[in-house]
C-alpha cells in the first residue's frame, strides 16, 4: 500500500515539475529557447536604434540592479505592552520624516520607492517640495538645481518599476504633469515626454467622451512642455519648434479625420507661445523663419472666423516686421452686433488692438495708429471701456514659480468646441 502511494505521488509531481533535460543536447535546445525569449521580450521594450544610454538595454539593467527595493525593507509594528512606547517613537519618527522630505525630497522620494510606499501623492509632494528647495538655493540659476537632482530621471525610473509607464494612467493627473516636465526639461530629459505624447495620440477612443479626454491629455502635456520649455529649456524659439514638431507629428501619426481633434479643438498650448512673443516684445529672440513657419502653422490648429485674429497677433508680434495693417482690415470687419466672437475673445481683439496701436505709434506711424483706434473705438467700443486685460505678463518672482502651471500663465482665450 504504502509502495503504491508512493509510485502514485512520483507521478503526480513528475505532471506538476517536468523533471530536467537529460542531456547536454536538450540543455543547449532550452537555453537556446530561454535566450530567443529574453531577446524578444527585450526587443519590444526597447527597440533598436535608440541612441540614448538612458533606456538602453544596459542602463535599463543598471537600474532595476540600483532600485531601492533591493537596499530597504518595510519595520514591523510591535504588539503588546511596548505598543504605547512603539506610537509615541512613531510620532518622533513622523516628525523626522516630514523634516527629511523637505531638505532631502529626493532621498525621501527613494526610500519611499524602498519600503514601497511609493505613490502620485508622495510623488508631487517630491517634486514640490525639491522645486522649492531649488528656489532657495544659493545657486544664481534654479535650473541648475534642479538638474542636479535628477528628480525627473528618479521618477521616470520609479513609473518604470512600477509599471505605470506601460499604463498610461499618470497621464491623467494633470498636477502630477505639470511638476515633472519642468524638471525633465530641465534635465534634457525630453524622450519620455515624446513617447507619452505620441502613445497617447496613437490609443484609439471607441466613444465621444474617450476622445475628448484623450485629446485633453495631449494637449495638456503639451501646453505644459512648452511652457517648461520657455522657462527652464531652452528658451521661446526652441519651445515654438517643439510645437511645429508636434503639429507634424500628429498629421503623420493620427488619421486625418481625427487629427483636428488634438490640433484644433484647444488653442491654450499656441497661446501660451503667443503671450509671451506679446511679454517679450523685440526681446523675444526668436528667428524670424521660425516666426514665419509660426504664422503659418495657424491654418493647421486653429479654424474658422478665429485664423484671421492669430494670424494678424502673431504678425503683429513678430519683431522683425510688424504688421499693424492685418489688425486694423480684422477690427475694421467686425460688427459691432456680431455675435461670431464671444466675449471673452472679442477682449482678446481689443488687447491686439491696442498692441497694434501702441508698436504703431513707436514706430512713429501715427496716421496709422489713429485709423486703429478709430476701427475699435466704432467696432469695440463697449469691450474698450473694460478693465480686464487679457494678455498677463508671465510672473518671474519665486512665489509664482511654485503655482500651478494652471496660474501661471494666464491663457485668455476659451476652449472651443
Amino acid at each position: 500500500m504504502r509502495q503504491t502511494l508512493s509510485h502514485s505521488w512520483k507521478f503526480l509531481t513528475s505532471k506538476l515539475h517536468q523533471p530536467l533535460p537529460l542531456n547536454h543536447r536538450d540543455s543547449q535546445k532550452l537555453l537556446s529557447l530561454l535566450n530567443e525569449s529574453f531577446k524578444r521580450n527585450l526587443d519590444r521594450q526597447h527597440p533598436q536604434g535608440l541612441a540614448d544610454a538612458e533606456h538602453s538595454p544596459d542602463g535599463h539593467f543598471q537600474s532595476v540592479l540600483k532600485s531601492p527595493l533591493f537596499s530597504a525593507h518595510r519595520a514591523r509594528r510591535p504588539s503588546g505592552p511596548g505598543r504605547k512606547n512603539h506610537d509615541s517613537e512613531q510620532d518622533v519618527a513622523q516628525v523626522r520624516d516630514l523634516i527629511f522630505s523637505l531638505k532631502e525630497p529626493v532621498d525621501h522620494f527613494r526610500q519611499q520607492v524602498a519600503t514601497g510606499t511609493a505613490d502620485l501623492k508622495s510623488a508631487k509632494l517630491s517634486l514640490e517640495n525639491q522645486m522649492k528647495k531649488a528656489l532657495a538655493s544659493a545657486a544664481a540659476d534654479a535650473r541648475e538645481g534642479m538638474r542636479q537632482s535628477e528628480i525627473g530621471s528618479v521618477m521616470v525610473n520609479w513609473l518604470w518599476s512600477s509599471g505605470q509607464y506601460e499604463r498610461l494612467e499618470f497621464i491623467g493627473d494633470r498636477n502630477f504633469i505639470a511638476r515633472l516636465l519642468p524638471f525633465l526639461v530641465a534635465e534634457g530629459q525630453y524622450k519620455p515626454i515624446w513617447d507619452w505624447l505620441q502613445r497617447v495620440q496613437s490609443v484609439k477612443a471607441s466613444t465621444d467622451v474617450a476622445r475628448r479626454s484623450l485629446q485633453k491629455h495631449v494637449n495638456l502635456m503639451m501646453k505644459y512642455l512648452l511652457q517648461a520649455e520657455i522657462v527652464y529649456g531652452y528658451g521661446l524659439q526652441s519651445a515654438i519648434q517643439m510645437y511645429l514638431t508636434h503639429l507634424k507629428s500628429v498629421t503623420l501619426r493620427v488619421p486625418a479625420a481625427s487629427s483636428h481633434v488634438y490640433l484644433r479643438a484647444d488653442h491654450h498650448a499656441p497661446w501660451c507661445l503667443i503671450n509671451e512673443l506679446a511679454y517679450r516684445g523685440t526681446t523675444s529672440g526668436v528667428e524670424e523663419n521660425i516666426l514665419d513657419s509660426f504664422d503659418r502653422s495657424v491654418d493647421i490648429w486653429s479654424y474658422g472666423h478665429l485664423i484671421a485674429p492669430y494670424r494678424a497677433l502673431i504678425q503683429l508680434l513678430n519683431p522683425h516686421k510688424p504688421r499693424a495693417l492685418p489688425v486694423w482690415r480684422l477690427v475694421s470687419t467686425i460688427k459691432s452686433s456680431s455675435t461670431l466672437f464671444s466675449e471673452q475673445q472679442r477682449l482678446v481683439l481689443v488687447s491686439i488692438g491696442l498692441k497694434a496701436v501702441e508698436i504703431l505709434l513707436n514706430n512713429g506711424s501715427l496716421k496709422e495708429a489713429a485709423q486703429v483706434m478709430k476701427a475699435m473705438q466704432s467696432k469695440l467700443a463697449s469691450e474698450l471701456g473694460t478693465n480686464k486685460a487679457p494678455f498677463i505678463k508671465r510672473k518671474t518672482n519665486e512665489e509664482s514659480l511654485l503655482e500651478s502651471f494652471d496660474q501661471h500663465w494666464d491663457t485668455p482665450l476659451p476652449v472651443l468646441a
